[in-house]
């Protein structure tokens, strides 16, 4: 079982420990996670709805299998827009949502306050298979915990979104995450902007959350990579490099 335990993921996150995860298909089996985690020293697992099939029976399951080794759990949602629903895929265990391709403050506002439970938010009460429930099982107690230990994702994919990632750990987001892809689309579509590079948009970010408790994560697939953007001052990290690798 590894020693990072959920209660304390928020905290070593916020005050800039290295924090290293790795992604697992949201279908994985008992052994499938173990064997995920025994590949690095990670501290969490990461499924995702947007670019892979998605089932909330699977979510369920992968996400028990994950909080009975004491590893916390991310769910990156489908779309932007079903930020309405984060409390709904809450209530099915995940202790972190992703919401991708966001640069609308509003919708960020919607994310946080689906994610918080009141009077932070207005996440809807019945956590049927929410993580540590049973360490916390009054409604009060268990709102109050959530709302101190969840970790809420915004993952930057456009120059808005990068320009505005500190307004975005002002309204609530605990991490910034990266699409590097998307946007490498939007800065071809801007051909003037002064964020030239990927690697000027995750410096701009990284001055932006400077003595915020808001850190920037990014999907590394190399140890390589990741020591790179170490070195830049990254401090958190998704390792999809064995996801992706071909089979043994």
């Amino acid at each position: 079982m590894k020693q990072h335990l959920i209660h304390t993921l928020k905290e070593r996150i916020r005050s800039g420990e290295k924090v290293v995860g790795c992604s697992v298909r949201t279908w994985s089996s008992s052994e499938d996670v173990e064997a995920a985690l025994e590949k690095g020293d990670y501290s969490y697992i990461a499924v995702d709805a947007q670019h892979s099939p998605f089932s909330e029976h699977d979510l369920v399951n992968v996400c028990k299998i994950a909080n009975g080794l004491g590893v916390p759990a991310q769910l990156r949602i489908k779309h932007t827009r079903d930020a309405y629903l984060i409390g709904n895929m809450l209530d099915l265990g995940p202790s972190m949502i992703e919401v991708p391709q966001i640069d609308d403050l509003d919708l960020v506002r919607e994310a946080v306050d689906n994610f918080r439970y009141p009077p932070a938010g207005r996440r809807s009460w019945g956590p049927s298979n929410g993580v540590e429930l049973a360490a916390n099982p009054g409604r009060l107690e268990y709102a109050e915990w959530w709302n101190g230990h969840g970790v809420l994702w915004m993952q930057v994919e456009t120059l808005a979104g990068v320009t505005r990632a500190a307004q975005m750990a002002a309204t609530g987001a605990d991490v910034i995450s990266w699409g590097p892809n998307d946007l490498a689309f939007d800065r071809e579509r801007h051909p003037g902007h002064p964020l030239k590079t990927d690697d000027d948009c995750i410096l701009h970010v990284l001055e932006q959350l400077s003595g915020t408790g808001t850190k920037l994560c990014l999907r590394t697939y190399s140890d390589e990579q990741m020591a790179r953007y170490e070195d830049m001052g990254v401090t958190m990290f998704l390792d999809e490099q064995h996801l992706f690798a071909a089979p043994e």
